[in-house]
């Protein structure tokens, strides 16, 4: 049992090491792209550590990680949208089914019912994917304009939050993010918010 602690150690710095060093390499920014297209649509990827890591290893380019990780959820965002609109039934549903996420359905379709802008701009914050909030706003046929501007928001709200943290906090923010998780998130949202407001 001891003998495997200490390699664990070295073997998690050695990549996250090699995650931080694609910020200098054009793989990196496409690499994200991918997760947060792929997150909004048909797989809940790791686009946070992803962000996390880039802005890590460039700490000057926290503005460029943050915009691609945005624009890019909100383009596959439309993408799950359109999906859910035309094989919600055939494909999409079976695939929510077999990562055990459809059981949230009802949950969406409530804060959907009640606030289709709120509930976008808060969907950072639930503990559901992304992509059942894009497929089911298809699936319902809710008006595509509003479901952008909220899905404009909400990724916003996420994404900012949690490339200033690794831009601030620098190697700490990894431990930060899994200690403190939503929490700290929606706390670090806060300030920024009343900082710009006072």
């Amino acid at each position: 049992m001891t003998s495997v602690e200490p390699q664990s150690a070295p073997a998690a710095r050695t990549v996250t090491d090699r995650l931080t060093a694609l910020a200098d390499r054009p793989v990196g920014a496409v690499i994200l792209v991918v997760l947060a297209l792929l997150e909004a649509t048909v797989f809940p990827g790791p686009t946070e550590a992803m962000l996390v890591a880039l802005t890590l290893g460039r700490r000057e380019r926290v503005v460029w990680f943050a915009g691609l990780a945005i624009l890019a959820s909100v383009i596959g965002g439309i993408g799950g949208y359109f999906l859910g609109a035309m094989v919600f039934n055939d494909i999409v549903r079976p695939l929510l089914d077999s990562y055990g996420i459809a059981q949230h359905m009802d949950a969406v379709a409530r804060v959907y019912t009640s606030n289709m802008l709120l509930a976008l701009a808060t969907s950072g914050y639930t503990p559901i994917p992304y992509m059942l909030y894009t497929s089911m706003a298809g699936a319902a046929h809710l008006p595509l304009g509003t479901f952008i501007a909220g899905s404009l928001i909400g990724r916003a709200l996420k994404y900012v939050p949690i490339a200033l943290i690794a831009y601030f906090l620098g190697p700490r923010a990894h431990r930060f993010l899994r200690r403190f998780g939503i929490v700290g998130l929606v706390l670090v949202l806060a300030i920024i918010i009343i900082w710009t407001l006072l």
